[in-house]
């Protein structure tokens, strides 16, 4: 079956969440990079590992293809945003639909909305490869752990947003979910922007890797 290969920009970590050990290890490692190793940082570096192990723990109890960790998306600038990609063997649209691509996310959508899926209300078609692709999106308040200056530590309130892409796998009924997080709920607007700048440069290939930086 043709992958979906996604250009991604700046600088991204991939993980094969399927080994656990492996993963961790290479998580551990990028958060020793992007915080530091000071024991000032001690505090930074376990929020932000546990927060990575979290995402690779769920994409691995998914049965996720990939998992890429946004180290950079520009030359110093930093995005706390990753990137799951699913390809679910046991979702497959009605035979009697055809393989259109239009066809296949137009059943998708509906049964979506049938089992009022979160965020559906937000569905739109945007602009992909092979048809284009069904994207939903949310926001979802959250609190994380600030620096523990008194105790107890603060809460700090944060907004994460979740944007999933259908994409329809061309000359079948399947399809691939893309899926995005970032806690910048408060730029939503510039996140969607990013994120469908990279569905649609997306490029089914025969034989590629599922995920390509």
């Amino acid at each position: 079956m043709a992958r979906l290969a996604f250009p991604l920009p700046g600088t991204w970590l991939a993980i094969d969440p399927r080994d656990e050990e492996a993963s961790f290890d290479r998580v551990d490692a990028a958060v020793r990079d992007i915080v530091g190793v000071s024991d000032a940082a001690a505090a930074a570096r376990r929020r932000l590992r546990d927060q990575l192990r979290t995402v690779i723990g769920s994409a691995r109890a998914s049965e996720a293809q990939g998992v890429f960790l946004c180290l950079e998306v520009a030359p110093g600038v930093r995005l706390p945003a990753t990137l799951t990609v699913h390809a679910p063997s046991a979702m497959s649209m009605t035979p009697a639909i055809g393989t259109a691509s239009a066809a296949v996310l137009d059943t998708l959508h509906r049964s979506l909305q049938t089992l009022e899926v979160a965020g559906i209300d937000t569905a739109v078609r945007v602009p992909a490869p092979d048809g284009g692709a069904l994207r939903t999106h949310r926001r979802i308040d959250e609190t994380v752990e600030g620096a523990p200056v008194e105790a107890p530590p603060v809460e700090t309130p944060v907004q994460r947003l979740e944007v999933d892409y259908w994409f329809a796998v061309p000359g079948s009924k399947r399809v691939v979910l893309a899926s995005f997080a970032a806690p910048l709920g408060h730029l939503h607007d510039a996140m969607l922007n990013l994120f469908d700048s990279i569905a649609a440069a997306a490029r089914f290939e025969s034989g590629a890797p599922s995920l390509a930086p």
